[in-house]
């Protein structure tokens, strides 16, 4: 059978008749969850066969592996699925061993598309990785091969501890944040020219499309998310041009695996060439947004916040208190929208209002 029929057919039978496999961090027994069904993935049908998985795996791993590996069904957890878009799977496999040897397990990231995105991440995280970020301190996650037909993308995984989870115990945290400011900023002056090239007017034109669609959910929220958005348009279009960078474009503590003095940037997915002070502001505004929805308030991680900042400006000769405030604007309604939208959460109306309301601050004229 081809392979564009056999997508077909794995496809509609996962339609048919999901599967199960493990949800990211619940390997007990009896914690699985449903293959989502999503016709946009056509690599996804392949979590329902695993000898059609590890067909597919075995030629683009074996240059690690070799061909001795083994995938069980139950070793496949899920990291983080967003219907239409991606799916991220933590994949397990075995070596077969020798005679009277032990097998030894090897874990990898697969990243499931659509619409050949993966292809593009794939090429630039090879760049990237080739270039500057597969040794020393500061690496990215090794892109290890990129399947057209199931549009996977396979991953190392690293091991170590995500800055996320850093920065909630406190210990350690300030110097994990001083290290992150300096891995992004060799992101932004590696001298990486590839990736699409985004525009303040793109961005400001997604805001308002966002604005439209919050309002049609929450009218009094929408309406003020559009009250902070038209205050800050005219100054942050005035802002362009101005030469563009390597940005990550979604960084925040999640993307950030950190293993004693090493640092190791995860998910290139909206990587482009834009102003790297959207990074920074993005960046705080999770650090800010991390104890809102951990701990009910938004400025207890503040000292972290500012030692990023500090950090990240004693890096850079073009760094902009300014810019900087006009990009924390819109950092703070991108996570008012999806907190809204997205996740619709029904317990986060407080949540949704404190971010407008830091939208709202930044907005203002600094004092």
């Amino acid at each position: 059978m081809p392979v564009s029929s056999m997508v077909g057919e794995m496809t509609r039978e996962v339609r048919r008749k999901p599967s199960v496999f493990c949800a990211m961090g619940t390997e007990a027994p009896g914690t699985r969850a449903a293959v989502p069904g999503d016709p946009a993935l056509p690599g996804l049908a392949l979590l329902n066969y695993p000898e059609q998985l590890l067909a597919v795996l075995t030629p683009l791993l074996r240059s690690r592996l070799g061909s001795r590996i083994e995938l069980t069904h139950d070793r496949l957890f899920v990291h983080r699925y967003i219907p239409g878009k991606r799916c991220i799977v933590k994949l397990e496999v075995k070596m077969r061993p020798a005679p009277g040897m032990p097998g030894k397990r090897h874990c990898f990231f697969a990243k499931f598309y659509t619409a050949g995105h993966g292809a593009r991440v794939y090429k630039n995280c090879q760049r990237l990785w080739h270039g500057s970020f597969s040794r020393g301190r500061f690496t990215i996650a090794e892109p290890l091969a990129y399947h057209p037909t199931w549009q996977v993308l396979v991953l190392s995984w690293e091991d170590g501890t995500s800055l996320r989870d850093i920065v909630l115990a406190g210990q350690g945290a300030l110097r994990a944040v001083e290290g992150a400011a300096k891995w992004l900023h060799r992101l932004h002056t590696c001298g990486f020219h590839g990736g699409r090239i985004y525009s303040f007017s793109l961005h400001v034109h997604m805001l308002d499309v966002r604005k439209r669609s919050l309002t049609s959910l929450h009218r009094e929220t929408g309406r003020a998310f559009g009250d902070v958005l038209d205050h800050i348009k005219h100054p942050f279009l005035r802002l362009e041009p101005l030469t563009w960078a390597p940005t990550h474009r979604d960084f925040s503590p999640e993307h950030l695996i950190v293993e004693g003095r090493s640092f190791t940037g995860l998910d290139f997915d909206e990587f482009c060439q834009y102003d790297p002070l959207f990074d920074v502001a993005h960046f705080v505004a999770h650090l800010r947004f991390l104890p809102l929805t951990s701990f009910g308030a938004i400025n207890s991680l503040d000292a972290f916040a500012a030692r990023f900042e500090d950090s990240y400006a004693s890096e850079s000769a073009g760094f902009s208190v300014s810019r900087l405030r006009l990009f924390a604007v819109i950092a703070y309604l991108k996570l008012a929208y999806v907190e809204a939208v997205v996740r619709r959460n029904r317990d986060g109306k407080h949540v949704v209002d404190a971010l407008l309301e830091e939208a709202g601050r930044f907005a203002e004229p600094e004092n």
